[in-house]
């Protein structure tokens, strides 16, 4: 079976080397809509990478925890005993991925007007929200041992400061607190229109700023735990950190966005793309069927001649088939080949790397689509021309 299967491969690539022109024209729609079908599914997957990215970015990977701890009357901490607390707890309940996350900020200029985003993290932060620096680099561990405070800030505030983004790391005052220099050691890219200007630094720096007044402060943590035990979990810290810090309230819950069901907001354009792709397959499908009817009813003599040496229906009609479905397997490979060359072009890769942190590879599985998608419509397109050749006799061949 293998050996008549490889043998009628060889035979139908030999008669398409024969016919090769017009199987050029005929496939040319063909491959064309491979590309562009391997195209749309790749960039759909590479896509829906980047929205989750964004999602996680935001509010963190699934499943990221959120614990909330506001000190009541006289049971306010230090932030350092607060983030102990929270370690441990976290380390005893096997969480490896942890950090205390507090939203404050410093005002600076004359007036006092103008305010700096202050966000006090922890180097685990970077995991849990896919945070990268477009320069520089992120926290370490150690880095709150540094005798200069080390900082990352966004764009916006680099720009406003006048920090040489090329020289990291750098020294800058901290706006607020402009007695303290601290080291930039990255730099967060942001849109510039947001107007925003924020930085990070870790517990210790913060505790050393007397600008930033954390007295009775909430503060919050996040917490990366496995999927199906974020439920459970969050119920368990939150018992749990309740008796280790009394007189502290405690809340605990899910807030990543792949808690529910994640939305698909590219549905309707992969979709429309979609339909396009089958409808250019479709009309390349049409051109090689038609090619194939008038090429079979030209080859009535050669399948004349294999009939008087015993070919039956059956063989002729697979042959036909496969010579069809050889012919667009070939297209597909092209197609495909050139669905990867335009995805890895520069130009297409450098407008991906802007919403895409983590470039995925190009998808296999939108190869083999493209390739299986190829293969059937090359079964389906040789089903007529078979069928005629089938009923092609010997008489039909003399009468030529």
């Amino acid at each position: 079976m293998i050996t008549t299967f490889f043998a009628a491969c060889v035979e139908a690539w030999q008669e398409l080397r024969i016919h090769k022109l017009r199987v050029l024209l005929s496939l040319f729609g063909v491959g064309v809509a491979v590309c562009s079908l391997t195209v749309v599914v790749a960039l759909g997957e590479m896509t829906s990478q980047g929205m989750r990215e964004t999602f996680e970015r935001e509010g963190g990977r699934a499943a990221t925890l959120q614990v909330d701890l506001y000190p009541g009357t006289g049971a306010a901490r230090d932030l350092g005993e607060v983030a102990a607390e929270v370690h441990g707890v976290a380390e005893e309940f096997g969480i490896g991925h942890t950090s205390l996350l507090v939203d404050t900020s410093l005002s600076t200029g004359a007036d006092s007007q103008r305010s700096v985003s202050v966000r006090i993290v922890e180097p685990d932060y970077a995991v849990i929200h896919r945070q990268q620096p477009a320069l520089g680099r992120w926290f370490a561990e150690g880095d709150g041992e540094n005798r200069s405070p080390p900082i990352v800030i966004d764009s916006n505030l680099a720009e406003r400061s006048g920090i040489d983004t090329s020289a990291l790391p750098t020294t800058m005052r901290l706006p607020g607190a402009e007695h303290i220099t601290a080291t930039v050691i990255g730099v967060v890219e942001v849109p510039r229109l947001s107007g925003t200007e924020s930085l990070f630094m870790l517990p210790s720096t913060a505790q050393s700023i007397d600008a930033l007044d954390l007295s009775g402060t909430g503060v919050g943590a996040k917490l990366w735990v496995p999927d199906a035990e974020a439920e459970l979990l969050a119920a368990q810290l939150e018992a749990r950190l309740s008796k280790e810090l009394p007189g502290y309230e405690v809340s605990a819950y899910r807030m990543d966005f792949f808690a529910g069901e994640e939305p698909d907001i590219l549905a309707g354009l992969r979709n429309g793309l979609l339909g396009v792709s089958a409808l250019i397959l479709l009309l390349g499908a049409l051109g090689l069927v038609n090619i194939s009817v008038v090429t079979v009813r030209q080859r009535i003599r050669e399948i004349g001649v294999r009939r008087s040496f015993g070919a039956t229906g059956g063989r002729i009609f697979f042959s036909i088939v496969m010579e069809s479905v050889v012919a667009t397997f070939v297209a597909g490979v092209v197609g495909v080949v050139a669905a990867v060359l335009l995805l890895k072009s520069p130009l297409v890769t450098n407008l991906i790397g802007e919403i895409v942190t983590d470039v995925p590879p190009f998808p296999v599985s939108a190869a083999l689509i493209g390739i299986g998608v190829s293969i059937a419509v090359g079964a389906l397109a040789g089903v007529i021309p078979g069928a005629i050749a089938a009923r092609v006799t010997i008489i039909d061949a003399i009468r030529q």
